[in-house]
């Protein structure tokens, strides 16, 4: 694997309201942009942010990839079912994104589906009954990055080679409010996060353009990068003074990482926490 650049940054998270919220994929085909309806649809949304908020989908594959239909992703671990919810207003039609579930009452929990075409026999009010997928946002930006994901080589359904959520994130960012010129740079995540530390890396599977931030306030914190079988690759104090490193990958694992699943340990005096990294 090649050396890859990653910066660690202490970056302050600012608590910002929008009307909706929205959401950045970047997935290994492009990044595209998600609204979600949380005013009409606040039981899957909160569900939604709850998963992107524990990094639940990052490494996490579409797959379920069927041309002019939909794209599906979110099988990963098992979480326990969420009420269905629906609005008159909300309708799986082009670019919206819709709940999966095995088909009975209130069996939604982490998998979703973005509609490619108009689906509105999928709506709990339209024939052919009685399918029913609860509609909580759509694509704003790049749609064709989700049109691409559809029209991707499958066997069975299923891509291939495999098409990944490299990770979910709230938007903006900091680094896409950077990007555009504008003023500070902003985080936004739900309340939860603000705590004492948080370790982010994006876009993982690890590209050279990852991001690995670190928000720490004013306390020491230990990292350790692990692989499957639990062997310690490296472990690398951040002293409370420490404000801004930058590090390459190869240093910091102290040798070259193979392809595979490795897990980033992050603990302060009161929280560990622990992130997965995918390696193509």
């Amino acid at each position: 694997m090649k050396n890859i650049l990653l910066t660690l940054l202490i970056v302050t998270t600012v608590y910002c309201g929008y009307s909706q919220t929205q959401v950045k994929f970047y997935t290994t085909l492009g990044d595209f942009i998600v609204e979600l309806e949380d005013s009409l649809a606040p039981i899957t949304t909160g569900n939604f942010k709850d998963l992107v908020q524990e990094k639940y989908y990052d490494g996490v594959t579409f797959h379920r990839v069927i041309n002019n239909f939909m794209i599906q992703g979110g099988n990963g671990a098992t979480k326990p079912n969420i009420q269905d919810e629906f609005h008159d207003s909300l309708s799986n039609v082009q670019g919206t994104i819709s709940m999966a579930n095995t088909g009975r009452v209130n069996s939604g929990n982490t998998q979703f589906f973005i509609n490619l075409i108009n689906n509105t026999r999928l709506d709990y009010n339209k024939a052919p009954l009685p399918s029913k997928h609860p509609v909580f946002g759509k694509v704003i930006e790049n749609f064709g990055v989700v049109q691409a994901i559809g029209s991707a080589p499958v066997n069975n359904s299923v891509p291939n080679p495999a098409i990944y959520m490299d990770s979910l994130r709230f938007y903006p960012t900091a680094a896409d409010t950077s990007n555009n010129g504008g003023g500070s740079n902003v985080s936004v995540y739900s309340r939860s996060l603000l705590s004492e530390t948080s370790v982010e890396i994006y876009p993982n599977p690890l590209t050279n353009a990852s991001l690995l931030k670190v928000k720490a306030h004013k306390t020491k914190l230990t990292l350790r990068l692990i692989d499957m079988l639990g062997n310690e690759l490296t472990n690398r104090v951040l002293e409370s003074n420490e404000n801004e490193l930058l590090i390459e990958m190869e240093d910091f694992s102290q040798d070259q990482l193979t392809s595979g699943i490795y897990f980033l340990e992050s603990q302060s005096s009161t929280t560990t926490n622990t992130l997965r990294i995918v390696v193509p």
